[in-house]
């Protein structure tokens, strides 16, 4: 049998363990006025000591007995204490944050044109959102024209209900106006640039097979058809436009740029600007049988529409060098170029294509499953726009290659989440998993209950006597105390353990008492809701929660208390966002 893993009191690295804990639990209070969140911190720590993940619940105990150390420091205790231990974190976090994006070279305000071109092979992800989000927040900044432009020319990796998904979550995670154009209605522009090519004698019809083709092209020698005059190659080309016996078979030709048969990257000579497909395109059915590939439609539109700036991932270098022929055959102004690092998830392979594929396969319910890492599923957790927008802004068009994991990733999401979340939303009770329980001597009485901390959003008011639903995991953690010990029912009153029983101590809050909190609801069925959280690992959790609930709108975003922000997707469904 395997070892069963130590505990972080008994082994030899315990001390390391406890460092780290006690490291990220001072920062995360610093960054938010001196409170910890405990999902925050063990974020942090499984996402740099990824071994502790087969001892999450020993993991949880250690942070929850520092937590309770930190939080009650005062906050200049908090950054002496930090800036004794790791300096380097305190001076991150003193670190002037980038508030703007830094200057596009050659903007002028009201003249910065750009776009985001996604394949429509399935819904956005968190991938997407960053590229998208750059370029949106750039024509914010200069008063600029932004174009959604949907890559879909080609028909054979095509997902129908991804034109409509693509939009709808565009619109839902920036509130830059953008112009939304499908490359598929642009096909006849594209024809008519082809054939100017062909008379500039810049493109050739090559019926050369794939194999052929690389063998010369790799030794730096031109296809037989290259040189062939204007005339002809205008034939050929109309032959590829002709369907029957009298034009050519999918496969059989294509037509291609002419570069430099000599240049040092292979990828640059000859690159194929159209190919012949049969497969019916969703929009444009069987209209057409020659589309052009990535390359030339990217070029044209480009061209067309105004680019001034074209942002891009640096994966993409090589294809702005073979859309660069285009522009200089054509004599077009180029656009500027900004090539930006990869945010690469060493734990996660984000695929449009293989998420559709198990879409299909029943292994998720949909792009809105809560389990992916799609704009739909995080837009139904409740995440807000800015949170995505706040990063792309921090992190800007940097050249460096980022890799993290998926759950850094996304803690940094919730972080800015957070920060938008907290001081406007709503707070409500949830207990999971109920247990009802008598507290002795427990006055009769309404409970006002604010709805906001800090902001004067009203009350909700609970009726109570002695009887109370309270969290399975709050009493097993009563059941262990000590007689004598003192907790406190949120913004009710105080009860203490004695001899087994449960009995009320005190009304007002002491702090000298330092009693634990613990959240309830009161055991009167009529006043509660009963209902299911959803969690991000597609798990259910179940409880009671207040009545009012019920009467909130769909989608909606709450928090509860010691529980975390939730949005609501039913009259008692809600899915979880994060802590």
């Amino acid at each position: 049998m395997p070892k069963e893993p130590k505990k972080p009191k008994e082994s030899k690295e315990a001390g390391g363990i406890k460092d780290v804990i006690l490291k990220h639990a001072l920062k995360n209070a610093i960054s938010y006025g001196g409170k910890a969140s405990a999902g925050a911190v063990l974020g942090h720590v499984l996402a740099g000591n990824p071994n502790l993940r087969q001892n999450v619940p020993e993991v949880k105990k250690e942070i929850d007995k520092i937590l309770a150390q930190v939080n009650s420091l005062s906050l200049a205790a908090q950054e002496a204490k930090l800036l004794a231990l790791a300096p380097e974190m305190l001076e991150e976090k003193r670190a002037e944050v980038r508030v703007s994006l830094p200057e596009l070279p050659n903007a002028e305000k009201g003249k910065v044109v750009m776009r985001f071109e996604p394949s429509p092979s399935g819904a956005l992800h968190i991938g997407h959102a960053f590229v998208f989000l750059l370029n949106a927040e750039y024509c914010k900044k200069y008063d600029g024209k932004l174009f959604l432009r949907v890559s879909d020319t080609n028909p054979s990796n095509i997902h129908e209900p991804a034109y409509k998904l693509i939009e709808q979550e565009a619109r839902w995670i920036t509130d830059c106006p953008f112009t939304f154009k499908l490359q598929s209605d642009n096909v006849e522009t594209y024809y008519k640039y082809a054939e100017e090519l062909i008379k500039k004698g810049k493109a050739y019809v090559c019926t050369c097979s794939s194999e052929q083709f690389k063998k010369l092209v790799d030794a730096g020698k031109a296809c037989p058809h290259r040189e062939l005059p204007a005339a002809q190659q205008m034939k050929e080309w109309k032959k590829m436009l002709t369907k029957g016996k009298e034009g050519y078979k999918e496969g059989q030709a294509v037509l291609r740029i002419k570069t430099d048969l000599k240049a040092k990257n292979p990828a640059l000579r000859e690159w194929p600007a159209f190919r012949i497909t049969e497969s019916e395109h969703p929009k444009q059915g069987k209209k057409y049988r020659v589309w052009p590939l990535m390359n030339f439609a990217v070029a044209i539109d480009d061209a067309l529409q105004g680019m001034t700036h074209v942002l891009r991932g640096k994966d993409h270098i090589v294809n702005t060098e073979r859309q660069l022929f285009i522009f200089d055959y054509m004599g077009w102004k180029k656009p500027h170029y900004i090539h930006i690092g990869r945010i690469n998830f060493s734990n996660l392979k984000l695929s449009a294509s293989a998420t559709r594929e198990a879409i299909e396969n029943k292994e998720y319910s949909g792009w809105d499953d809560v389990r992916l890492p799609f704009l739909a599923a995080l837009k139904r957790r409740g995440l807000q726009p800015g949170a995505f927008a706040n990063y792309a802004i921090a992190v800007g068009p940097s050249k460096v290659d980022k890799t993290l994991s998926i759950e850094e990733f996304m803690q940094i999401i919730y972080d800015n989440d957070r920060k938008i979340l907290d001081p406007e939303t709503e707070r409500y009770f949830f207990v999971q998993e109920p247990i009802k329980v008598s507290i002795e001597g427990a006055p009769k009485q309404d409970a006002k209950l604010p709805l906001h901390p800090d902001q004067d959003k009203g009350f909700r008011t609970l009726r109570t006597g002695k009887e109370f639903y309270l969290a399975k995991k709050d009493m097993d953690e009563i059941s262990r105390a000590k007689d004598g010990q003192v907790f406190r029912l949120m913004h009710l009153f105080n009860f203490k353990k004695e001899k087994g029983k449960l009995k009320f101590h005190s009304q007002e809050h002491d702090p000298e008492i330092r009693a634990k909190l613990i959240h309830w609801l009161p055991a009167e069925e009529k006043q509660l809701s009963r209902v299911v959280i959803k969690m991000p690992d597609g798990t259910e959790l179940r409880g009671w929660a207040e009545k009012s609930v019920e009467k909130l709108k769909q989608e909606s975003v709450i928090q509860f208390e010691r529980f975390g922000f939730c949005c609501k997707q039913g009259k008692n469904e809600f899915w979880f966002g994060h802590r």
